[in-house]
Formats: structure tokens, sequence, C-alpha cells
């Protein structure tokens, strides 16, 4: 039998893509009970609209209110969904995903079964489709998990699992370093929902790696079979408003207090971060590492990379000046 599951989705406008998630939901084949927790953060009417007439088709889904708004931190979004969810497992997806095929669910749970193997696994993760309709810049963040600046230490970046891991059939195991965090666990990632519960519910991806990984669950699962597309931005001004928008809320979710800070506290991660620093700052470097994956990959939009890793770096240092020098106005 199969067991019972709960998706979380944070909704905020844009129903076109909200309904592509929501559908690509329902696709999968999956035969065990769900339910869909939608969570929204303050939408229009349209979307709020696209919302009830979502809850009149589908006896599965729950709406939400987020009156904090945001996806990420303790009593928002993603909590919130967590607080109300029932299932074994909990599905955390963002509206503008759509998986992909129909077994995306079954993939992602493969992992789990070999509980003597695998009991240390606390969640597992899908791959990014690079779908060459979209913009450039949509594709270039497909193939770097979002973050020019933090490629280098996300599993959606520079990081070859199968270099790193242990390689399974269905599935990579990588067993995450405490001294060396990688950034995962906040899109189209699955986790235990009695290991979510012992942290005192979802609060920030990252924030809850480090929980997870100083309680012993050190490792997390890539599944091969399974795939989003992710529509993560319109194109190139699209992607630098967003980033200027979430380097903002970032900070105001630290000012708030968190456990984890993006400063690397350990020297592991101040030698990474001090190579990544010298390569955006110089660029030349990434200019030869942009080539270097244009020829390897043949995704084209590795060319961006010198450019958008250079203005996220840009953005958030000026976020981090602010935010240490003016934290008070």
């Amino acid at each position: 039998m199969e067991p019972f599951i709960s998706f979380i989705v944070c909704s905020y406008n844009s129903p076109e893509l909200l309904l592509k998630c929501i559908k690509s939901i329902f696709k999968q084949k999956y035969s065990g009970k769900k339910e869909i927790i939608i969570v929204d953060g303050g939408s229009d009417n349209k979307t709020l609209h696209v919302l009830r007439e979502l809850k009149k088709k589908h006896k599965e889904i729950i709406i939400l209110n987020n009156p904090k708004r945001l996806p990420e931190g303790y009593g928002m979004g993603k909590w919130l969904g967590w607080k109300k969810a029932k299932g074994e497992y909990v599905f955390i997806i963002d509206q503008d995903n759509e998986l992909q095929g129909e077994n995306c669910i079954k993939e992602m749970l493969i992992p789990f079964k070999n509980s003597f193997k695998e009991k240390n696994i606390f969640g597992c993760v899908c791959n990014v489709k690079v779908d060459h309709g979209d913009s450039l810049t949509n594709q270039y963040v497909s193939l770097t998990g979002t973050d020019p600046f933090f490629a280098y230490r996300s599993l959606g970046g520079f990081i070859n699992p199968k270099k790193i891991g242990e390689d399974n059939r269905d599935y990579i195991i990588i067993k995450i370093n405490p001294n060396n965090l990688l950034i995962t666990g906040g899109n189209c990632f699955v986790y235990k929902k009695d290991i979510l519960d012992r942290l005192g519910g979802y609060v920030q991806d990252i924030e809850n790696v480090m929980k997870l990984v100083n309680y012993g669950h050190d490792c997390v699962a890539i599944s091969k079979n399974a795939s989003t597309h992710h529509s993560a931005t319109k194109g190139f001004f699209d992607f630098i408003r967003k980033k200027n928008k979430w380097a903002g809320v970032y900070k105001k979710i630290e000012k708030r207090g968190t456990s984890f800070s993006y400063i690397p506290s350990t020297k592991i991660e101040r030698k990474e971060m001090l190579i990544n620093i010298f390569f955006i700052i110089t660029v030349i470097p990434n200019i030869f590492l942009s080539m270097k994956k244009i020829i390897e990959t043949k995704e084209r939009a590795w060319i961006l990379h010198p450019l958008l890793s250079f203005i996220t770096g840009v953005i958030y240092f000026y976020y981090f000046i602010f935010k240490y020098n003016f934290s008070e106005n």
C-alpha cells in the first residue's frame, strides 16, 4: 500500500503557473492517498478565483491563508503547510514548477523504501529540466539552481553528484559534510514528515539541512528519473528584479532570527567562498568556466554565467553592507 503524502505549494499571483503546477501533480500515477495544501500569501482576485475553482473540483485540495506572505521562515508559508500536513511524506513544490512525466512521485519515494540501508536519508530532490523554448536566462538558472552566486555549493549548481555520492540504480546518495553544507531542500523536495516534526517544522531550506545533519540525518538522495520544469524567471531583467527582492527578503528573515547564516563559519566554507568571490570579481576565470561548461554540456545558456554571477554578487554585497552598517534604518 502506498503511503499518504502531502504537497505544500505556496502561491502568490501567477495563476497560469499555479494551474500548471497543480495539474502536473494530478497527472501523476499514484494510487496512495494525497492532499495538496496551497498556502496563499495574499494573491489578487484572479488568482483567488482560480484557487476556489480548484478546490471545487478536487477534494484533495486544502487552501490556507499566509498573513505573513513569505514562503520561508518560522510561521510562514511552508511552515503553515507543514502544520496542516497529515502525510507520511511532505513534498515541497514552488508554484512555478511543473512535474515532468507521470512517475515523479514514485521515483522520489524510492530512496526511502530501503529503510535499513538508507536510514539516514532525510529527503530526496529531483532534477531540473532545461527547456530550450524558455528564455536564455531561465535555461541558465535551471542549470545552476536559480542562484549563480551560491551555485558552487548547490546540488542544482556545479556539484556533480556522481563524483561525490554513492550511485545506486535509481538515485544517488549524497552524504553532507556539516562543515561544508550543501544548499538544497527548498523546491521539488520530499521530506519524511516525522523528521520535519523533530525540527519543529519547515523553516528555511538550508536551515533545515543544517539541523538535520546535526541530528545525524546527513544523507540526501537525488532521483535519476524524476524532474521538474522550473519557470523561475521570464528573462534577464526579471531575474535581476527577483534577485534584488529575495536578497531583501532573506535579510529580513535573518533579522527576525535564524540559526543559519550564509556567512561562512568553517575553514572549508571560507576557502570556497573566497575562491568563488575571486572568480566573480575578476570575471576572467568565470569566462573560461562558462566556455568549458558549454563544451561539456552543449548548453549555450552557460554564456550568461560570468555576467549573472557578477550582478548577483553585487546585489548580495550591497545587502551585506546595508545589513551590517545601516541595520537600524
